[in-house]
């Protein structure tokens, strides 16, 4: 076994032979230490999968847009098509769940959600969204927060624009990992004094205390 430092975070990696004996090659897999893996659907918990470097509580592209507006005095047309700000954010997610060390193809990861994107939005409503995916190019579970003060239109079934994001990945073979943890982000995220909590939380930190709290 050895330690290495990636993105400022302590990580430990491990690969054995056959044998079980430590060897010298490139690890197979890595994950910082501090953050949750999940081995069954009993374990399943967000808080677990949260970290505070997997939580951003201002996203960048919203800003960017809403700067972009407030330069053309309003003139929407400036921006972006609305499919291609969806999938913007979504990069932005993608990079924010990178330092968990899960993600194995970033690309081929953004592909995969934007085909699910593409098939149905993720809003849950209530200026809620959820972009998730099961795919092979993921090594474990991983789960991050994004949130933005200029909400954007999700395509939600209220007509809500969202400024709360989680973004879920899973490997392909969690199916029941996968279905728990979609069905806890439902049932939590439908209170309001939730979300409330979320959109009022100054640090990374409370975001874990809240859905420590509510799990």
């Amino acid at each position: 076994m050895h330690v290495r430092t990636r993105l400022s975070r302590l990580t430990v990696c491990s690969r054995r032979s056959k044998n079980g004996v430590s060897n010298s090659s490139p690890p197979a897999r890595c994950w910082p230490i501090g953050t949750g893996r999940i081995n069954t659907a009993k374990e399943a918990k967000i808080s677990r999968l949260l970290s505070e470097e997997t939580i951003r509580l201002e996203l960048n592209k919203p800003r960017e847009w809403a700067e972009l507006l407030d330069e053309n005095n309003g003139d929407d047309s400036v921006l972006p098509p609305i499919q291609q700000r969806r999938e913007e954010i979504i990069e932005e997610l993608v990079e924010v769940i990178v330092p968990s060390g899960k993600i194995q193809h970033t690309t081929k990861i953004l592909g995969d959600l934007f085909f699910r994107e593409r098939q149905e939005p993720t809003a849950l409503g209530h200026g809620v969204a959820v972009p998730h995916v099961r795919t092979i190019h993921a090594r474990d579970v991983t789960i991050g927060f994004g949130r933005t003060s200029h909400p954007v239109d999700w395509g939600a079934h209220d007509g809500i624009p969202i400024d709360l994001f989680f973004i879920m990945v899973t490997p392909k073979y969690d199916d029941k990992v996968y279905n728990k943890l979609w069905r806890k982000f439902a049932s939590i995220l439908i209170l309001e004094t939730t979300r409330e909590r979320l959109r009022q939380a100054e640090e990374p930190g409370e975001i874990l205390r809240i859905m420590r709290e509510i799990e």
